[in-house]
C-alpha cells in the first residue's frame, strides 16, 4: 500500500482524443479517481477546434494541447510522415515539448504512472520513465480507415514494456494479446447511471415531433445507412431520431439510402449534459451498425446509457458482446431480423433486466477497477 502511494500522486495520459471532443471513457474513468492524484492529459492538435496550448485545469486533471503524429486525409501531408526521417525529426520535437510541459507542471522524472490509449505516442511513452505503464484499449486503434501501416510498429513498442492492459471486448484482447500485450485485464465500457435515469424535460427540439422515436445517440460513421432506411420504411408511424457528431463531415448528406424518406430526422451533435432528455424521448433505442471488422470489436457506451435511460435497446448482431447480452437486449443478425427485434422490443421490454445491466457497468466501478487493477500489479513487482 505504502508503495502504491507513493508513486500514484501523478498521473500522465497520452489520449487519441481531445478532453473537450466528446465525454468518453477517459473522461468519465480519470473524473472519478481520487482528487490526491495530479493527472496530466496530453491531448492531440485537430484542425479546427480549440486548442489547449496553455494548461487548462479541471479540478485535479490538467489537458494541454501537444502536436504530434496522427492519421491525416490529405495524401500529400500523409506521405511526407510515411518517411522515418520525418516522422524521426517529429518525434524529437515532441519529446522535447513533452519534456518541457511535464517539467513545467511538476510531472517529471519516474515516480509516476504512464497511461497511453493514443498510439501514435508509443514509442515516446515507451522511452519515458515511469513506476508504471499501461495501455487502455478503448478501441482497435490499428484499425481505423486512413491508419498508417507504420503504426502497428509504434503500438508494439508500448506493449513490450506494458506492465498492464486493460480492454473493452474480446476481440480487442486478442488482438493486442498478438501484438505483444501481457497482463490483459477485461474492462468494458459504461455508464453514469445517475445522468442517464433521472428524469429530464422533453428538450425544445423534439417537441414538433408527435410520432413515437426509435432513436440512435453517437457517432454516425458506424451506421447502416441501407438498415436506417429500411427501418424507416417499416415503421413510417415513428420518427427515427440520429443524434451524435459526423467524424468524416457531410456523412449525413452523403448518405443516399436516406433520400426521400420524410420520418428521418439528425440532429447533430448534442451536448453530454443534454443528452439524457434526449434519450428518454426514445420508445426504443437503437444500435444499427454495419456489421464488420470495424464494429467487431465495439463495446459502446451507447449500449448502458440507453439501458439506465430505461430504454429497449435493439441492436445489429455485431460483436461478442452484444451477442452474449440477447436475453437483456434485442438483437438481430439480419436487416430483416432487425426490423422484427423492433416490434418485439415494443412488448417483450424488461426494464429491470435493463437497469441492472446499466448498474452493472457503471463508471463508478469501472474507474474503481482499473486503479485496483494498477495497485495489484504495482503490489507484485
Amino acid at each position: 500500500m505504502q508503495k502504491f502511494d507513493s508513486f500514484m500522486k501523478r498521473l500522465i495520459w497520452f489520449s487519441e482524443i481531445k478532453w473537450d471532443y466528446l465525454v468518453t471513457r477517459k473522461q468519465q474513468i480519470l473524473k472519478r479517481f481520487p482528487s490526491d492524484i495530479k493527472i496530466l492529459f496530453i491531448e492531440p492538435f485537430v484542425m479546427g477546434k480549440h486548442q489547449n496550448w496553455l494548461p487548462r485545469r479541471h479540478g485535479n486533471i490538467t489537458v494541454i494541447t501537444i502536436p504530434f503524429l496522427k492519421a491525416i486525409p490529405q495524401p500529400f501531408i500523409a506521405s511526407l510522415f510515411n518517411l522515418r526521417i520525418m516522422r524521426w525529426l517529429f518525434g524529437i520535437a515532441g519529446s522535447l515539448y513533452f519534456k518541457f510541459i511535464t517539467g513545467l507542471l511538476g510531472f517529471s522524472g519516474r515516480n509516476r504512472v504512464i497511461g497511453l490509449s493514443s498510439a501514435f505516442w508509443g514509442k515516446i511513452a515507451a522511452r519515458q520513465g515511469a513506476s508504471l505503464h499501461f495501455y487502455d484499449a478503448n478501441d482497435a486503434h490499428l484499425d481505423f480507415p486512413g491508419t498508417p501501416a507504420w503504426l502497428e510498429e509504434y503500438l508494439k513498442s508500448y506493449l513490450a514494456i506494458a506492465d498492464l492492459c486493460f480492454s473493452v471486448s474480446p476481440e480487442i484482447s486478442e488482438s493486442i494479446k498478438n501484438l505483444g500485450a501481457q497482463n490483459i485485464h477485461l474492462l468494458g465500457n459504461g455508464v453514469d447511471f445517475e445522468h442517464f435515469s433521472t428524469p429530464q424535460p422533453r428538450p425544445d427540439r423534439l417537441k414538433s415531433i408527435i410520432k413515437p422515436i426509435l432513436g440512435y445517440a453517437g457517432a454516425m460513421d458506424w451506421l447502416d445507412s441501407k438498415l436506417i432506411r429500411e427501418v424507416c420504411m417499416a415503421n413510417t408511424d415513428c420518427e427515427i431520431v440520429l443524434i451524435g457528431p459526423e467524424i468524416r463531415p457531410g456523412w449525413f448528406e452523403n448518405q443516399s439510402a436516406f433520400k426521400g424518406l420524410d420520418n428521418l430526422s439528425y440532429l447533430g451533435k448534442i451536448n453530454y449534459q443534454d443528452l439524457p432528455a434526449y434519450v428518454q424521448t426514445f420508445k426504443i433505442a437503437l444500435i444499427p451498425f454495419v456489421v464488420d471488422e470495424l464494429t467487431r470489436p465495439l463495446n459502446p457506451n451507447k449500449l448502458y446509457e440507453y439501458s439506465a435511460a430505461g430504454k429497449a435497446v435493439v441492436s445489429m448482431n455485431y460483436s461478442s458482446t452484444i451477442h452474449k447480452l440477447r436475453e437483456v437486449i434485442f438483437v438481430g443478425s439480419t436487416h430483416a431480423e432487425f426490423v422484427e427485434q423492433i416490434q418485439l422490443a415494443s412488448h417483450k421490454f424488461n426494464p429491470e433486466l435493463s437497469r441492472q445491466l446499466a448498474m452493472d457497468n457503471s463508471w463508478n466501478k469501472i474507474s474503481a477497477s482499473m486503479l485496483s487493477q494498477i495497485k495489484e500489479t504495482v503490489g507484485r513487482s
